[in-house]
């Protein structure tokens, strides 16, 4: 039988039909709560047919002891950057992934936890709870200009519930949508340190690469 390591939390927390699928498919499905560093996978590999993953280690080392029964590896998300795609290349293994699962689920987050930052939010919580009440003055968004580094699926939402609290949303972005930000009155900026400058805050939504990494440096953050 095809035996299955399903290691990601938020496949396995979240209700819905899914899992229903996974357990009649014919499957063995070994859980295990994720996610997992290098040296659990390690002591895992060679067990299993496929991977169905979250943010667990999936390195060189663990792709080649998994090998010659591992077939395929499958993200539930979109995020790659746990993944050695050059590994997998090199050994003939299928990564897959899972675009527009999660999409609504951290634009959602994001926007709480913007809400939560200029209203003071979390600081005040502590404080009741520690039994003090201390009127700390917040913010209003509304108003107030965001800056999107990326525009793809979860950036679109941000900007969506954006523009609905009254922000001003100005992006930076390789790919343009033109249709959609004309339709939400987003405005484009023609690089990434004019988006910062204008900006009350800044919402990153680009993928990790090492194009990426360290796109948001000291000298950028000091044009906020």
């Amino acid at each position: 039988m095809t035996r299955v390591l399903l290691t990601t939390t938020s496949f396995q927390d979240t209700p819905g039909i899914h899992h229903k699928m996974l357990d009649t498919a014919g499957f063995e499905i070994v859980r295990e709560r994720g996610p997992l560093p290098e040296s659990r996978m390690l002591e895992l590999a060679g067990q299993f047919d496929a991977y169905l993953c979250g943010d667990d280690a999936m390195t060189r080392a663990v792709m080649q002891k998994s090998l010659p029964r591992l077939k395929v590896i499958s993200k539930y998300g979109i995020g790659l950057d746990k993944i050695d795609l050059a590994a997998a290349k090199d050994l003939s293994l299928p990564v897959l992934f899972t675009p527009g699962v999660n999409h609504t689920t951290v634009a959602e987050h994001t926007f709480a936890l913007l809400l939560a930052t200029v209203r003071n939010l979390v600081v005040e919580a502590n404080h009741v709870a520690a039994g003090r009440w201390t009127r700390i003055t917040g913010n209003e968004v509304c108003g107030k200009t965001l800056a999107l580094i990326g525009l793809g699926r979860i950036a679109k939402e941000v900007a969506i519930r954006a523009r609905a609290f009254g922000l001003r949303v100005v992006v930076f972005a390789n790919h343009w949508d033109e249709d959609f930000a004309r339709w939400h009155g987003l405005e484009r900026a023609e690089s990434l340190d004019q988006a910062l400058r204008i900006a009350d805050f800044v919402s990153l939504h680009t993928k990790l690469t090492a194009e990426t990494k360290g796109l948001l440096d000291a000298r950028r953050l000091a044009l906020l």
